[in-house]
């Protein structure tokens, strides 16, 4: 589970977000589209009228200000194959606009309805790029049923085994070796010198420092975008993934994608 937000532009120039909201609110409204209580277990789909829909938001009109909409919550399930090859899939349960707004004083988000179901060809979007926060999802409990530590060595084991090719995310041309991802996983040797307090001897040590899997806190991916204008359900296919490390420099915490695998042929730029 997690929040898909549409304004944060930077890299999915690709979705015109206001598009898809407009389009599916004058099917609901014309009585086009089937949605349901966003409530209710994907088990047991409950329809979803307009007067529910007001009620449940609180307003007099389904006609709301557009510019309230400003996420996509996508429940989804994922499948992941490292075995032979490296497959990433994601199918979509169902996914509803997200409507933030204030209220006597108060930031509140709310879902406005559910549409469901993943069966869908035409094309929405290419090169959606958007990058999945592991640390706080899981702080938030939107992550259910999935070990996020196993998740980060399946990926880190596959970038290093040295059997798929792995690419620099600055430059998805140039291709990495083993040597240079563990680099940039945090891996390295440094020689210190110390002095012994005893005896005043220079000692030169070697120091190793091993790729540490918790400092990959999020995911970047790389999708197309599939739906279904009859029903609006929407389609994930994964093109790439790049795992994101979080780390101090010099007391300074920053982040950067240590590396790419692409599942298509087709190399997407990220920046």
């Amino acid at each position: 589970l997690f929040v898909f937000d549409t304004i944060n532009t930077d890299w999915q120039k690709g979705l015109l977000s206001a598009n898809l909201i407009s389009r599916v609110f004058e099917m609901f409204n014309k009585s086009e589209l089937t949605v349901f209580d966003p409530n209710t277990d994907d088990t047991n789909l409950t329809k979803y009228t307009k007067e529910q829909v007001c009620n449940n938001l609180g307003v007099n009109s389904v006609p709301l200000n557009y510019n309230e909409i400003k996420g996509l919550f996508f429940k989804e399930e994922w499948f992941l194959d490292t075995v032979k090859s490296f497959v990433f899939e994601k199918s979509i349960i169902s996914w509803s606009p997200v409507r933030y707004f204030n209220r006597n004083n108060e930031k509140i988000k709310k879902l406005v309805f559910k549409i469901s179901g993943n069966d869908a060809s035409e094309i929405l979007a290419k090169n959606i790029i958007y990058e999945f926060n592991l640390e706080d999802t899981v702080n938030q409990g939107f992550v259910k049923n999935i070990d996020v530590a196993k998740l980060t060595k399946l990926l880190i084991d596959k970038a290093v085994s040295g059997n798929t090719k792995v690419y620099n995310p600055m430059n998805v041309d140039e291709e990495l070796s083993v040597e240079q991802i563990k680099k940039r996983l945090g891996e390295r040797i440094d020689t210190v010198i110390t002095e012994e307090p005893e005896t005043s001897e220079m000692i030169q040590r070697i120091i190793k420092s091993n790729i540490n899997l918790e400092e990959i806190k999020s995911i970047v991916f790389i999708e197309d975008w599939y739906y279904n204008p009859k029903t609006y359900a929407i389609k994930k296919v994964v093109k790439g993934i790049a795992p994101v490390r979080h780390y101090y420099k010099f007391d300074e915490q920053v982040k950067s994608i240590s590396f790419v695998m692409f599942l298509t042929n087709e190399k997407t730029k990220i920046f």
